[in-house]
């Protein structure tokens, strides 16, 4: 489950990815459906390590397979889930065209933001920015 500080906007929903994990190396290549099989592998139907790589869980749902997830922002990498700057690049570009609520919405793009300030920091490349901040 993420893990939020108090001033942290709270996840989109109950479970949404874990943005303590540490960053794989800025170019890995990242392969969404690839991605998504890989996790399902690791987490084997438990539902807090699958919702631990993506920013958003439909509500109602079964939270042990990936059909309520939406924006996977890590890949498993050497057996561990790893941020993976790609992911979270893709999970902005599609994020206007997703099915979810605009509230939820707000939070996943702010969640986005708070991956690229880091992903800024950890590259030492402050030009990293989400699309709607250029």
């Amino acid at each position: 489950m993420a893990q939020h500080s108090d001033d942290r906007v709270p996840p989109a929903s109950d479970n949404a990815a874990d943005l303590d994990l540490p960053w794989a190396p800025r170019d890995h290549q990242w392969n969404g459906s690839r991605a998504e099989h890989d996790a399902l592998k690791w987490a084997d139907g438990d539902a807090l390590k699958l919702a631990s790589i993506y920013l958003y869980r439909e509500s109602g749902g079964n939270p042990a397979t990936e059909a309520d997830y939406k924006f996977p922002v890590a890949d498993i990498i050497d057996g561990k889930p790893t941020l993976v700057f790609h992911a979270v690049a893709n999970a902005a570009a599609r994020l206007d065209s997703a099915d979810i609520s605009e509230a939820d919405r707000k939070q996943v793009k702010h969640l986005i933001g708070e991956l690229y300030q880091q992903a800024a920091e950890a590259f030492d490349d402050p030009s990293l920015r989400p699309p709607w901040d250029r």
